[in-house]
């Protein structure tokens, strides 16, 4: 048997080995578990350490997702995933332990509820073809993940999904050198919830040396306060029918707490209903607890970064049309009301006079309600975040750039646009999965994969993508469109509208 075809295998630290296999010229292993299966007892608490083994494991399975439905499900859907979900994958090319590749390790978004690292959207073969080291990571999410229980901090500490990551990347710290990862070269990158998870992350002191780079895509930072969160637990307890406490929803069945979720996060009337307001688009997201977040992102960015500065590089963006994911699809963008756009915006604290000056800063076509709300909502869920970051990356880690993804898909009778995740297919080279062919249509750019997947390697193996550092009074960024160019944003007075605010 040729090395070619014989599977391969990876001894670790510990003794273990694990068996995985080749596929499109790479070695995958799939299912490592870096913690414990949270159930039981274990369900809502802090990660627990997988244990060591002796022996060849096989490692060619993906571990179920996290719990969770599918985006369009129905009140008699089943329950996707499983518990034993604390798991992750690597694709790696061919290379003996020490030959010191640049490690890429993702995080999925996913709204906090839903996503999964097993989805073929994110296979990791091309991006592991152009010569790093692609871990992809498992959390919990939904209620296991996110859902705050104030009082029960013992048995049930605030954002476990948090923790898991961070103990994903301990893992990865520990173990990557076994496919010839380089650790001191680990570039951490995400998308939307993803992408916010880790914003939180490099707000913590726990995180700090974890990893040296990151590529936020979308970020989705915004958090919840204490009374959000308490909000969030009394809701989906009355949809499950139970009592808003640890012991009642944890023994509450599975489909019910899923069911009640879900709803929350398609129903934004049900959300008002029990007190989640516009400013949070879904229920259940990371909560400012005091402990484990001591702040929300952008403000512990911001006093973290300037006490010490981080050893970071740092590169972040989002899409020119992101809401257009939840507007579009369904024709909800022709729906909007006048009422919705201000409700929104008074909710977030916008006042009226600076969503007359947005509106009439779009295009004449675009001055619509619907329009209008989706552009309000872009620039505040993912596009200013994103700029927040990257000027204070700019201002306290050791380099920052910035990046706009305007290529307008054509799906949905070419109203999709530059909506959220559409860069997605084209970052992991995965076009013609059935997600890749729903965000990007049929007959996608190549090219523009090509050029994704080439800047996106170039940082994870030196720190340059290959365009100016964000950096100055008018600091530039790199527009990915039909035709790629460097430049500042050109409409930095709607950005403007946000001071204050964001």
């Amino acid at each position: 048997m040729t090395k070619s075809t014989a599977a391969p295998q990876v001894t670790l630290p510990h003794g273990g080995q694990l068996r995985g296999l080749w596929d499109q010229g790479v070695r995958v292993f799939r299912g490592m578990h870096y913690a414990q299966a949270p159930r039981g007892a274990l369900r809502f608490a802090a990660p627990v350490p997988a244990s060591p083994w002796s022996g060849v494991r096989d490692a060619t399975t993906f571990a179920p997702m996290a719990p969770q439905l599918a985006r369009t499900a129905r009140a008699e859907a089943p329950m996707l995933g499983g518990e034993d979900c604390l798991a992750v994958n690597v694709w790696a090319p061919p290379a003996e332990p020490g030959a010191h590749l640049p490690v890429m390790v993702w995080v999925h978004g996913g709204g906090f509820f839903r996503g999964a690292a097993s989805e073929p959207l994110y296979d990791g073969a091309a991006l592991a073809r152009r010569g790093v080291v692609l871990v992809s990571v498992e959390y919990r999410l939904g209620i296991d993940g996110f859902l705050h229980f104030e009082g029960e901090e013992q048995a049930a500490p605030a954002n476990r999904g948090l923790l898991d990551l961070l103990m994903a990347l301990q893992w990865v710290r520990d173990h990557v050198h076994a496919w010839g990862g380089d650790v001191s070269r680990t570039t951490v990158f995400g998308q939307s919830a993803g992408a916010g998870a880790l914003a939180c992350l490099l707000g913590m002191p726990a995180s700090r040396g974890l990893f040296q780079r990151t590529i936020l895509q979308s970020p989705s930072v915004a958090c919840q306060s204490l009374q959000e969160a308490a909000a969030a637990r009394c809701a989906v307890a009355v949809l499950a029918g139970v009592e808003p406490t640890l012991a009642a929803l944890g023994a509450a069945p599975q489909a019910a707490v899923l069911h009640a979720v879900h709803r929350l996060a398609s129903e934004p009337a049900l959300r008002q209903q029990y007190g989640l307001g516009g400013r949070n688009f879904f229920p259940l997201r990371p909560v400012v607890d005091g402990q484990v977040l001591t702040a929300p992102p952008l403000q512990a960015l911001a006093q973290q970064w300037a006490d010490q500065p981080p050893d970071l590089q740092v590169l972040v963006g989002s899409n020119s049309q992101e809401m257009r994911l939840y507007h579009v699809p369904g024709g909800a963008i022709d729906r909007v009301t006048e009422t919705q756009v201000h409700a929104f915006a008074q909710d977030v604290g916008l006042d009226a006079s600076a969503v007359e000056a947005l509106r009439m800063m779009l295009p004449p076509a675009q001055q619509t309600p619907g329009e209008l709300l989706c552009a309000l909502q872009s620039d505040f869920y993912y596009r200013v975040p994103a700029l927040r970051i990257a000027t204070l990356a700019s201002q306290w880690a050791r380099s920052a750039h910035g990046y706009e993804f305007a290529w307008p898909s054509p799906q949905w009778w070419g109203r999709l646009g530059a909506a959220h995740g559409v860069e997605l297919p084209f970052v992991f080279g995965n076009l013609h999965t059935p997600t890749g062919h729903e965000l990007a249509g049929p007959m996608p750019p190549v090219a523009l994969a090509e050029a994704l997947q080439q800047h996106w390697v170039a940082f994870a193996q030196g720190g340059d993508p290959g365009w100016a550092p964000y950096a100055g009074a008018q600091p530039p960024v790199q527009h990915f469109g039909a035709s790629p160019y460097c430049a500042p944003h050109q409409q930095p007075a709607r950005f403007a509208l946000w001071n204050g605010i964001l």
